[in-house]
């Protein structure tokens, strides 16, 4: 399992060529990274019988001054496509391009309110529409989230 999640870890973010993300644990699915002084925690999505053009998985940066979410969707979405993020039973709007989203800093909607809620839920589903006008869904199970985050979190804090 860490060995995939490490794999998602070098695929998701571009680095220099020296640099490797170290692996910190495996929380039920949730990896936890160090990559200089970036940390991260990460997983991929649940497994769809739905067609995928991409491998889905959900990032969390916990840098203290710009904390983020960004995603790796399982499709290309369209140019323009609303890309909504569940989280329980809050939603937030999140910026999309191509194959990516990511969280937006807004007052109530931003990043911060999104990790929060990601340490409440059970779950997050993240919904746009691809190319084809297709609408596809990617869900998440955050049993382990909370507490790759705090390794991710504590690692960096050394």
């Amino acid at each position: 399992m860490i060995r995939r999640l490490a794999l998602l870890a070098l695929l998701g973010f571009a680095m220099p060529a020296m640099a490797a993300p170290q692996a910190i644990s495996v929380h039920a699915g949730w990896g936890a990274f160090q990559d200089g002084k970036r940390c991260y925690a990460i997983a991929e999505a649940e497994p769809s019988t739905a067609a995928r053009e991409l491998d889905p998985f959900a990032s969390v940066s916990l840098s203290p001054d710009a904390p983020a979410l960004q995603l790796r969707l399982s499709r290309v979405i369209r140019t323009g496509s609303a890309v909504t993020l569940q989280i329980g039973n809050r939603r937030f709007r999140l910026s999309g391009e191509g194959a990516t989203a990511t969280s937006r800093d807004t007052e109530r909607g931003g990043s911060k309110a999104i990790i929060a809620a990601l340490r409440e839920a059970d779950s997050m589903t993240v919904f746009a529409r691809d190319q084809r006008s297709r609408y596809f869904r990617d869900i998440y199970d955050l049993t382990g989230a909370p507490t790759a985050m705090d390794a991710a979190i504590v690692a960096c804090a050394r």
